[in-house]
């Protein structure tokens, strides 16, 4: 079971919703309390799920995106039955900007638009980068060790989500965002490159990552708001 909490806009007129995605090991609410205001003061429904082995939801394990993709994706349909007629968005933050960007390839009715905020695009990459942060020497034989143990675990290979594959089968435009200090801009390009749907990028000056609604709160609040007016 997966536990969330759901933030109704009484003044939305057009069934607007944004379902929010957090990162690893993150609180949900405190990740997206500013966020969610934000989009309330847009109009928005507000939805936060918490992902699998975070918060009070059940699970022993994440997946990284994997998974929690397909989680994201059923949430789609479940608003879809409460509002047939009604827009939505999806905007995840890091490990969240990993499962926009997987979730970028369904077919899924009335999402209009993803944002990616400083995604992470592919779990083998970030296995085999923690593994050098913490093991250094043995960095390679335990990143084999977990990238065996995800596949067992999981039933699939880390290999096949990666986000530059990804997109080149995405549905829908893509807005990208990371702070400066991130050094995204190169593999945003790709990205954009392989989306055969408009893609946006913006780069936050100053900003390390996750925190460019804080620290470039106009600036980006800005750019969400003509990305949105784009195409919703």
């Amino acid at each position: 079971m997966i536990l969330v909490q759901i933030w109704c806009n009484t003044l939305c007129d057009d069934n607007l919703t944004v379902i929010c995605a957090h990162g690893y090991t993150s609180h949900a609410e405190r990740e997206w309390a500013f966020p969610g205001l934000f989009y309330l003061s847009l109009g928005y429904n507000v939805l936060i799920p918490y992902q699998r082995a975070h918060g009070l939801s059940e699970g022993k394990y994440t997946s990284f995106g994997a998974l929690e993709h397909i989680d994201m994706s059923c949430w789609v349909e479940k608003i879809n039955d409460m509002n047939p007629g009604g827009k939505i968005v999806i905007h995840g933050l890091s490990m969240g900007g990993g499962i926009a960007l997987d979730m970028s390839k369904i077919e899924m009715e009335n999402v209009k638009c993803l944002i990616a905020d400083a995604p992470s695009i592919s779990i083998e990459a970030f296995f085999k980068n923690v593994s050098k942060e913490v093991f250094k020497s043995n960095s390679d034989k335990v990143a084999s060790y977990a990238i065996n143990r995800f596949k067992k675990e999981f039933g699939c290979d880390v290999r096949d989500f990666d986000g530059l594959e990804t997109v080149s089968k995405s549905r829908y435009p893509i807005l990208l965002s990371a702070g400066s200090n991130e050094h995204l801009e190169e593999t945003f390009d790709k990205i954009k490159k392989a989306n055969p749907n408009e893609t946006s990028i913006i780069i936050l000056p100053g900003c390390n990552h996750g925190n460019g609604m804080y620290k470039q709160t106009e600036l980006y609040q800005n750019e969400i708001k003509r990305f949105l007016n784009d195409h919703i």
